[in-house]
């Protein structure tokens, strides 16, 4: 989980010009389908050679016709560990396709088709995203077990969106959905910022930091998942 922590650096500010976009968080959000989040949420371990877990985090498990694959954020693949999908009671090798490393986002293939995790139709929101828009994502936040949140976009850049919702070390990979099921981001960080009462920075797991998966549709991704497959085809 330190891994995930360490990706927040890049979110240290002072307290004092720390600012936010609040919401109503009475509004009810029963409009918002959560189903392809919590359905395509899986777990992702870091094991050494021994079989020890070093770390944890989250991804999403998506198809494109009969490939099945896995989005999760680039630094979750742990230099010298095995990164593995849990599955059920059992846990799965996964093969990356794609680390994209600048912009924190990786896709995987799992050594088998899951059967308990499902996998949903991958489907992305390429459009500029409205402040205040409702997103929801699913993941394995600390040890809270596989949980759902939903947030408001407090900033939406090129790359990059910020959300006010919920995450916490081991939430990093999850995708973050629209209210029609798309694809809008990954989890890659929360804020750090420091207090004036501590010399330590203080984690703020209300801002989350998200690399936007615009430049990921359904074709990109396709033509990764083809290329790899065909490298291994190959003698």
């Amino acid at each position: 989980m330190l891994w995930f922590l360490l990706a927040c650096v890049i979110g240290v500010t002072s307290e004092n010009d720390r600012t936010t976009i609040s919401f109503d968080q009475t509004r009810p959000a029963h409009h918002i389908d959560t189903s392809d989040a919590l359905k395509s949420s899986v777990r992702l371990s870091a094991y050494t050679e021994d079989d020890m877990e070093v770390a944890h985090g989250s991804g999403n498990y998506f198809k494109i016709g009969g490939h099945r694959f896995i989005i999760t954020a680039a630094h979750n693949i742990v230099k010298g560990t095995t990164l593995e999908v849990v599955d059920g009671y059992r846990s799965y090798k996964t093969y990356p396709v794609l680390i994209d490393t600048e912009r924190d986002i990786a896709i995987l293939v799992p050594e088998i088709k899951l059967r308990h995790a499902k996998a949903v139709e991958y489907r992305t929101n390429s459009k500029e995203l409205d402040l205040g828009q409702v997103v929801t994502y699913a993941g394995y936040p600390a040890d809270l077990g596989k949980s759902t949140f939903t947030g408001n976009v407090a900033n939406d850049q090129r790359y990059t969106m910020m959300m006010q919702s919920f995450a916490l070390p081991g939430s990093s990979g999850s995708v973050v959905f629209d209210n029609k099921g798309r694809a809008v981001g990954i989890i890659s960080a929360i804020r750090l910022g420091m207090h004036e009462l501590s010399p330590f920075p203080q984690m703020h797991p209300t801002l989350v930091y998200c690399q936007k998966l615009r430049d990921y549709d359904r074709y990109t991704v396709r033509e990764f998942i083809l290329r790899w497959k065909k490298s291994r085809s190959e003698p």
